[in-house]
């Protein structure tokens, strides 16, 4: 949902809730389920377009520390600084929004965010996300029936999670202890709940992890608390922030109902949609091919090594690109769609880039940071040589490519309304050249075979371009 118009609210409203997340995806993921529940909201690239126009306005500003992988006081200094801008904003309600693996050093930022606040603030952890199949159970994190440690996450490259047991991963973490309210609390109802907390409480805890194995306990832990008065900082990925929020009264608005998904382009469209691919993966691919097989589609395929390596290389290959767009333009019919994508995401093959960082004699893990970053320049260049006042919207497949193209196009951030499937978050550009402009980012595992045909599709319904 965007910002209200400005003769429904004033312009200068502060946020009513504050949320630090630790990457821009979670940002998102979480200001998606806001907008559903009809609250407005704005996800900010950097903390301190808190204090510009861009963050005024809305119910709900969420802001990226973008700190999952950094040490831990770094981690806890940059939560620190981002609360600092939110409290500054004018934020009355917390939250730190949490990875659904739990990855990262969330007591540490937990720690960080309160350390901005007044003593009378507790953190409450309910890390379960039941419409994801994340739910917690006698403090172990359950992924789909599976134990956390026996997933995916346990080989994550950069924040691998070895331990199931939320109490002991997070405890750890944290310099102050940790109280466990069990599921036997919260099926115990409203007045178990109320005893537990107060108790805990009584004795000087300011830090708690609740189990929660379904939507109905996430709301009812979240009414238990504001019934209590207390000043909480939500700490979790996202469901126990939107009814903690609602409960406490946050203002709503009507959502204004989307069209339809649909695979089939209509005579009303008008203008160019652009894609912009980094993901490598084979749901990514396979959705492309779905995607290019449609009339009015363009693929710019973009090599990896030159964005790795930069320098004259890159800006030979960015000239490369935007060739293949000029001699693909028909002014009397021009494309419908515009992927700009890497080489690995249209073809499927994936490149060495350790190989190619070897050879050209850089760092070791610098090379994946400058393609995403240079492929957000590249994409910049062709919406660029497209034209603004044509361009339908834009569509990001992969997280870094969403934050870097946004960068590149000098956005400020991005106000999300909701989702075109469940993962595939929709909204307009917030700051910059572009503003207002629709989008969706989506990760690269989500959605089926039609889904980048249905987002596009999304796109010129959002957008009428004359």
């Amino acid at each position: 949902m965007s910002r209200p118009d400005a003769d429904m609210k004033d312009e200068r409203m502060p946020p009513h809730l504050g949320i630090v997340a630790d990457d821009v995806t979670g940002a998102t993921t979480v200001a998606a389920l806001l907008a559903h529940a009809g609250v407005s909201n704005a996800v900010l690239l950097d903390p301190s377009y808190c204090q510009g126009d861009e963050g005024s306005g809305y119910d709900a500003v969420v802001v990226s520390t973008d700190s999952r992988a950094l040490l831990p006081e770094e981690a806890r200094v940059r939560v620190a600084a981002a609360t600092r801008s939110l409290l500054e904003a004018g934020a009355t309600l917390f939250s730190k929004r949490t990875d659904t693996t739990s990855r990262g050093g969330i007591g540490y930022e937990v720690e960080g965010m309160l350390s901005q606040l007044d003593e009378d603030y507790v953190a409450v952890l309910v890390p379960a996300m039941p419409q994801s199949k994340r739910i917690v159970v006698g403090g172990y994190s359950l992924i789909d029936s599976v134990m956390l440690e026996f997933t995916g996450v346990a080989t994550d490259v950069r924040t691998p999670v070895h331990e199931s047991h939320l109490p002991t991963l997070i405890g750890s973490q944290l310099t102050q202890e940790l109280e466990h309210i069990s599921i036997c609390d919260v099926l115990g109802g409203e007045q178990s709940l109320i005893r537990r907390f107060t108790e805990a409480r009584s004795q000087g805890c300011r830090v708690f992890l609740a189990d929660a194995a379904s939507l109905a306990d996430v709301e009812l832990i979240a009414r238990v608390l504001v019934g209590l008065g207390w000043k909480v900082v939500c700490v979790d990925p996202g469901p126990f922030t939107q009814a903690f929020a609602l409960a406490s009264g946050i203002t709503t608005h009507a959502k204004v109902d989307k069209p339809p998904l649909r695979t089939e382009p209509q005579p009303y469209e008008r203008g160019t949609a652009v894609v912009v691919v980094g993901s490598a993966t084979a749901v990514t691919n396979t959705q492309m091919r779905s995607l290019l097989d449609q009339e009015g589609s363009v693929a710019l395929s973009v090599r990896i090594a030159p964005l790795v390596c930069g320098g004259q290389r890159l800006r030979e290959e960015s000239e490369r690109v935007l060739a293949e767009l000029d001699r693909s333009w028909d002014e009397s019919r021009p494309p419908r769609v515009v992927v700009v994508g890497l080489e690995s995401s249209l073809t499927g093959c994936l490149v060495d880039i350790d190989r190619i960082e070897t050879e050209a004699g850089i760092e070791r893990g610098v090379g994946a940071a400058n393609v995403a970053a240079r492929l957000g320049q590249i994409g910049r260049e062709v919406i660029d040589r497209i034209g603004g006042a044509r361009l339908a919207g834009t569509y990001f497949t992969g997280g870094d490519v969403m934050v870097n193209t946004c960068h590149a196009m000098e956005a400020k951030g991005l106000s999300l309304e909701g989702y075109v499937i469940p993962q595939a978050d929709q909204g307009r550009i917030v700051g910059g050249p572009f503003a207002g402009l629709p989008v969706v980012g989506k990760g690269g595992l989500t959605g089926g075979p039609l889904t980048a045909i249905h987002i596009v599709n999304r796109l010129f319904d959002e957008r009428k371009v004359s």
